[in-house]
């Protein structure tokens, strides 16, 4: 039963991140994405991975060895993402105005 709802939030989870990169891929059908899109999608997979996180690291159900190992990794490439997302607005900031134009 522990694992089942453990593979509900994953599937949530997958389902969000499904449609976030649906829409952007809709959206640069379209036309190019703007810098202020680009930026706020981004922002919104950072929260959505800092919620997921925060989920994870605060739930203190006893899931025994095998899964606890499979916690401390799914902990770890969050945070991975987080700061790579993180990153990538820093990246995006620092481009100036005429650097896009070009």
């Amino acid at each position: 039963m522990k694992s089942s709802h453990s593979r509900k939030e994953i599937t949530i989870l997958f389902l969000i991140l499904m449609e976030w990169v649906d829409t952007l891929l809709k959206k640069s059908c379209d036309n190019t994405l703007t810098k202020g899109e680009v930026l706020h999608s981004l922002f919104h997979m950072i929260e959505v991975n800092e919620n997921t996180l925060n989920q994870i690291q605060f739930d203190k159900r006893e899931f025994g060895p095998e899964l606890e190992e499979l916690r401390k990794t799914e902990i770890n490439d969050i945070d991975f993402h987080i700061k790579y997302y993180r990153g990538l607005v820093n990246f995006i900031n620092n481009i100036s105005k005429d650097q896009i134009l070009k």
